[in-house]
């Protein structure tokens, strides 16, 4: 059976765009994600954030354990004219409160 490749017309993306809290994404994105997926798209914003600080590849590396294949992917896609992610990342860095959730969930998680 062949797999579904993305499309950009599944009911994901109304759904991702009806959160409306952090932390109703972040629970949202453990439902449907797999710990490695959730990790990964976590692993290159935050890279992406690096490149725009500015950051060198073997910075980056040492830091988030990524390979320089996935770093230089995601420098390419910063490099793109019409990259969301570079947008994103230039307009929306997270406050001091923004992390709260993450541990709050995790520490209830750990409870469990």
């Amino acid at each position: 059976m062949a797999k579904d490749h993305p499309t950009g017309k599944s009911g994901l993306y109304q759904a991702i765009l009806k959160l409306e809290t952090p932390e109703q994404c972040f629970r949202f994105f453990m439902d449907v994600c797999s710990y490695s997926e959730l990790s990964a798209m976590e692993q290159r914003y935050n890279i992406a954030e690096m490149l725009a600080d500015g950051r060198i590849y073997t910075d980056i590396r040492e830091r988030t354990g990524a390979s320089s294949a996935i770093i230089s992917r995601v420098n390419r896609v910063l490099s793109a004219r019409d990259s969301v992610l570079r947008q994103f990342v230039e307009e929306s860095r997270p406050g001091p409160d923004d992390t709260a959730y993450v541990e709050t969930y995790q520490g209830r998680q750990n409870d469990s």
